[in-house]
């Protein structure tokens, strides 16, 4: 892939904002705490990767929210930064900065009512989920290179109308909106952009999304189904049950199954090896054309 600097630099000025550290309350600290020492309880022995001391080597502690410096201090070593945003980002330019070894880290943090799952980007979620993963080669590697297929594809109209539905009703429920008309109007753009999209033929940059949806978001590696997507790393609630969920092996055929961000996953894939997750990725890059 060649990828422009000017394209990454654009893409890091329209997204990317100050983190403010010193304005995250006591209480941010707080709900930041009670949600990583809930993770390290529920995950340990869980991960694809030892928990503790990815949780350590990639910048962060349970005691206080990280900060973007402790982050990239951490990232360095292995040749990663990151940015921070403000919450959902569209998916070609989430896609374009992990081909660019770049991590974007939203800088909200979920309310105390939703500390053990929410359904939208926050901190807990970007850092605590998707961080100690970047401690293992192999999944920097297919990180990276997924990346680079993604930011190779472009999400049609369609794939635009559905991103932006579910967003909407993610950040609605985020937000604890009751206005029960809101909602079902909400509900409903969803279920109207589902059966269009399930109507139509699956764009490359939609079956890209789904393969990094069913992967790096809520993916299981080896024999004993270990974890490794950000999704499952960063939700106490799913993670305490996702032995109970159907798992199925990992193929490109996943790239076929949609998701829907506002919920609990009723299925999770399983790879058997970093090999078998490679190999699947390269079958993809052969499906939809661009191997």
């Amino acid at each position: 892939m060649i990828t422009l600097e000017s394209d990454v630099k654009e893409a890091i000025d329209t997204f990317g904002v100050d983190q403010k550290y010193s304005e995250y309350t006591l209480e941010d600290h707080e709900t930041w705490r009670l949600a990583t020492e809930a993770l390290e309880e529920v995950l340990v022995g869980h991960t694809a990767v030892n928990y503790k001391e990815s949780f350590v080597s990639t910048g962060m502690t349970k005691s206080a929210i990280p900060s973007l410096e402790m982050v990239q201090e951490a990232l360095g070593r292995w040749g990663w930064s990151a940015i921070v945003v403000d919450g959902f980002i569209p998916p070609d330019i989430f896609m374009l900065l992990q081909a660019n070894s770049i991590l974007p880290i939203s800088k909200p943090i979920r309310s105390r009512s939703q500390l053990g799952y929410t359904p939208i980007p926050d901190i807990i979620h970007e850092a605590a989920g998707h961080l100690p993963m970047l401690h293992s080669a192999e999944y920097r590697e297919f990180l990276q290179r997924l990346g680079e297929l993604g930011a190779n594809t472009q999400l049609n109209e369609i794939d635009m109308q559905l991103y932006h539905a579910q967003k909407h009703i993610a950040e609605l429920l985020a937000d604890e909106v009751s206005d029960r008309q809101i909602l079902e109007e909400a509900t409903q753009a969803v279920e109207e952009a589902k059966q269009i999209a399930e109507n139509s033929p699956p764009s490359p940059a939609r079956r890209v999304a789904r393969f990094h949806w069913w992967t790096v978001e809520y993916g299981l590696i080896g024999p004993n189904h270990k974890i490794y997507g950000a999704g499952l790393l960063s939700s106490v609630s799913e993670a305490a049950k996702y032995q109970e969920a159907k798992h199925e092996r990992l193929s490109v055929a996943s790239s076929d199954r949609g998701f829907e961000i506002d919920h609990i996953q009723p299925i999770y894939y399983v790879a058997d090896s970093w090999d078998h997750l490679m190999h699947e990725l390269e079958n993809l890059e052969h499906y939809i054309g661009y191997a």
